[in-house]
């Protein structure tokens, strides 16, 4: 029973999980100033390399100023969506593929990042770890949130450490579940996930080898391997090219059930994808698991959030699922920070589950594309064909409609088009400010900001505490105000107001007559003040 008489500690927020999502949910709030605690029954650093970043996970930590600390940790990898079929490891290349022209330049130019740039689940935790506590977030391994109650002001937990036994009480003002596809979090709120589908049951396995010799493609492309013996990935987990994971889709009397491979059975199968017998393998692990796709039947209930894998599960094609968690952190994390602050209404939490709900659905259309191409050996070139579009769109160009958006009456941008639409990311466009070249991205930075045109200096008087006003002067754009127009889809003396998530919320086409009435008026409305 949870007792309000031993209470122990007292935090704003809540995390329980310290996977990649966990971490970087409570990095985000705790650079926020947000007083933050995570709790974890496992060490989330004990295990092998799983998940990769994508393009938007890294502009999420650049926009907090971690930009040069993530390109030491990061290494260059293959490019989305270009992957070759060998028929092992030392063998032959069948096949390359890679997405149609145009899609393949938006994915290099959508974003100030280098589109190559990655690093590993583990690699990213870590990262997310040691900031966190930099920052003054708290991380507890070891111990488990057992129960939780709520109310109208707080959250009451309970955990256990179950190295020793002793039990802690804990209150906060929020608790964010971030505890995986099994979430305890989720049981425990009675949640479900109705729509859940499993699709196959899968192994996947993390060794270390050095294939640098044998596959000098993996700096490039993602391998497919399918020979009579194996259908399978090779994936390197770095830049040395002696660490991988290799996704076992297919093999000889494969059962249709869920079955856990022996390490005999396993090693058996990578060779035969390696194509070399001799090649020493280190095996580290080879896990069973359910490639399923799902959504949560709610995303929130009262004081409590659920993100990440507690809020939706797909497969891992595509490579989208552990970034739609982050983003769902970052999400929710500079809303929470913004309640908490008393810069804006409660009711401006709302806004989460509509949001991430909608970004999960396009990351699994993309997963769900994939995965069945996968399955059912379609040929490469048409299926990525396919599904280059669902990737950019699950990455980072979906789209809000939700009470923090004000939506005006344009109807949403195509995909391949760099123009700004409220309640989708601001684009990306390279400027120039005094010889510094700097991403319209950079501009925005991560508090609430309104970006003007060149001819819209009537903005920057405008009278309001809540957010940065900046100029995109003639000079930035080369003296030419069609930049700035066709991006923001506004006059030159238009604004775009945009969100510290780094998403456009309200338009104004040109300057009107009082500038500081119009922007107080679409804050107020946005941070639920009126």
């Amino acid at each position: 029973m949870i007792s309000e008489e031993n209470i122990v500690e007292r935090f704003e927020v809540i995390v329980t999980g310290a996977g990649p999502v966990g971490l970087s949910t409570a990095l985000f709030l705790a650079d926020r100033g947000v007083r933050v605690l995570v709790v974890d029954k496992r060490d989330p650093l004990d295990g092998p390399p799983r998940a990769s970043t994508s393009v938007r996970t890294w502009e999420l930590f650049r926009a907090i100023g971690l930009g040069p600390a993530l390109d030491r940790v990061g290494w260059d990898g293959p490019l989305p969506m270009r992957s070759m079929i060998k028929d092992s490891a030392a063998g032959a290349v069948l096949h390359r593929a890679g997405p149609p022209p145009r899609y393949a330049e938006r994915l290099d130019t959508c974003s100030p990042i280098d589109a190559r740039r990655c690093m590993t689940q583990y690699e990213l935790q870590k990262f997310a770890l040691d900031e966190l506590r930099r920052r003054g977030g708290q991380v507890r391994f070891g111990a488990e949130l057992v129960e939780f109650t709520t109310d109208a002001e707080a959250v009451r937990a309970r955990t256990i450490d179950l190295g020793t036994g002793r039990e802690q009480q804990l209150v906060g003002s929020y608790l964010i579940g971030a505890d995986g596809a099994r979430s305890r979090i989720r049981e425990l709120l009675g949640v479900d996930m109705p729509d859940r589908l499993v699709d196959a049951g899968l192994n996947t396995a993390f060794f270390r080898a050095d294939l640098r010799s044998l596959l000098p493609e993996s700096a490039t492309h993602a391998c497919f391997v399918r020979n009579e013996q194996i259908h399978c990935t090779l994936f390197a987990k770095g830049a040395a090219g002696d660490r991988w994971s290799s996704h076992i889709l297919d093999y000889p009397s494969k059962p249709a059930e869920l079955t856990q491979l022996s390490p005999e059975k396993t090693l058996q199968l990578l060779h035969a994808a390696i194509g070399d017998d001799t090649v020493p393998i280190d095996l580290i692990e080879c896990n069973g698991w359910e490639a399923a796709v799902g959504i949560a039947s709610a995303l929130r209930r009262d004081r409590v959030f659920l993100v990440g894998d507690a809020a939706h599960v797909q497969s891992s094609a595509g490579g989208l699922g552990m970034n739609t968690g982050i983003q769902d952190g970052h999400n929710l994390a500079w809303k929470l920070a913004a309640v908490l602050s008393g810069q804006a209404d409660d009711t401006l939490l709302d806004s989460y589950e509509p949001e991430r709900r909608a970004a999960a659905e396009a990351s699994l259309a993309l997963s769900r594309r994939l995965f069945h191409g996968y399955q059912a050996r379609q040929d490469i070139n048409q299926l990525f064909a396919q599904a280059a579009e669902d990737y950019l769109r699950g990455m980072m160009f979906y789209r809000y409609d939700s009470n923090a958006v004000l939506t005006d009456d344009s109807s949403a941008a195509d995909i391949l088009d760099n123009q700004a639409t409220p309640g989708c990311r601001l684009p990306h466009r390279w400027l120039t400010d005094n010889d510094l070249r700097l991403s319209t991205l950079d501009l925005a930075g991560a508090q609430w900001t309104l970006l003007a045109g060149p001819h819209g200096s009537g903005w920057l008087t405008a009278n309001t505490n809540d957010l940065r006003i900046r100029q995109i002067t003639s000079a930035m754009v080369d003296g030419d105000p069609a930049t700035f127009t066709e991006m923001a889809g506004t006059e030159p003396d238009g604004a775009l107001l945009v969100r510290p998530d780094g998403f456009v919320a309200w338009r104004s086409r040109t300057t009107p007559d009082d500038p500081s009435d119009a922007l107080r008026t679409a804050v107020d409305t946005l941070l639920g003040r009126n």
